[in-house]
């Protein structure tokens, strides 16, 4: 039940006056869909129309509560002593207030965070990473993951990011099967040893030297929905923060912006050859509801993951084919070809 339907029809007494040199006059108040309306309590004639939304209680905290159908306090004003009406009032106003443009509400959670900070967060700096982590919009994620990338391939050393057409294409055509259209796949090449990783704003790296030597898009994509637990387990946000450090973190809270160069080397650091963590029988059911076969992916794992390929191999459970490959041979190997 709505406010409106709970206070639907109500009246009550009041005194109303026309501005603060009119006789005042007794009233009956009766509450509409949207309005408030006034008359005369003997001859019933209306006296006034207000505006719901638009009414102003100038008194707040006494009574009896006095209303006006705006913020001027020289114009009407109305007079009530009832508490049922007082509360039906102040509820349908609630109800009818406008929300808080989207912008004015992060506005207001930076501005809750910053204040938490200036309290004594400065000295914990888990704790500010973990709140400002909280706060950031989706948008930002997916810029600082961007950053961090460009961070890696824009340096001297050779990385780059793999960009042939067709290879992008068919690399975007198995992301949608396996993860779908909200995720990020990137390829990179020039960084020894490196296989998989991601980073914040739903951002998964593969490197070239994996996609090279994988037998199947299956297999790829075991990696890829690995990748993808990983970052739902944890958020990569903090480590991106925790890498950058607390004055960094602070200016992001502060300005909605890392530092130039804050995150300099991080990618570099998760790029590292290591894999992610992530539950092995989680990680096989993820795969088996979309038809997709564990054993290819964990064929492809190196001796250090010998556990969670022995884990993957041991699920009891059959794997319900999907309706179509995951990709066609020829779509395979031109992803194969992406870094050429």
């Amino acid at each position: 039940m709505t406010a409106l339907e709970k206070y639907a029809r109500l009246e009550g007494p009041g005194v109303w006056r026309a501005d603060p040199e009119a006789q005042r006059r007794d009233v009956v108040v009766s509450l509409g869909d949207s309005s408030l309306v006034i008359a005369d309590a003997r001859s019933g004639m209306v006296l006034s129309h207000w505006s719901l939304p638009a009414v102003q209680r100038l008194n707040r905290g006494h009574k009896p509560a006095v209303f006006a159908p705006g913020a001027d306090p020289d114009g009407e004003t109305l007079e009530l002593d009832d508490t049922l009406i007082i509360e039906a009032l102040e509820t349908i106003r609630a109800a009818l207030a406008p929300r808080p443009p989207l912008r004015r509400l992060r506005l207001a959670l930076i501005a809750g965070a910053v204040l938490a900070v200036v309290s004594g967060l400065l000295w914990l700096p888990g704790v500010l990473v973990e709140r400002t982590a909280a706060i950031v919009p989706p948008a930002m994620r997916a810029q600082i993951g961007r950053e961090a990338l460009d961070a890696l391939t824009l340096s001297p050393a050779g990385e780059r990011v793999c960009a042939e057409p067709h290879g992008r294409q068919a690399l975007a055509t198995l992301r949608t099967r396996v993860l779908g259209s909200d995720w990020r796949v990137t390829v990179v090449a020039g960084v020894p040893g490196f296989r998989a990783t991601h980073l914040p704003g739903r951002l998964i790296v593969l490197g070239a030297e994996l996609i090279e030597h994988l037998d199947s898009p299956e297999a790829l994509a075991g990696w890829m929905v690995a990748e993808a637990i990983a970052a739902e387990s944890t958020d990569p946000l903090l480590d991106a923060l925790r890498y950058a450090g607390s004055r960094a973190t602070l200016a992001l809270l502060t300005t909605g912006t890392l530092p130039d160069g804050a995150l300099v080397g991080y990618a570099r650091h998760r790029f590292d050859g290591s894999l992610s963590p992530v539950d092995p029988e989680a990680l096989g059911a993820r795969l088996e509801a979309l038809g997709i076969a564990a054993g290819p992916y964990a064929m492809s794992l190196p001796a250090s993951a010998a556990a969670r390929a022995q884990t993957l191999a041991d699920r009891v459970g059959v794997t319900r084919r999907a309706p179509t490959p995951l990709l066609s041979d020829g779509e395979w190997l031109t992803l194969q070809a992406i870094c050429l």
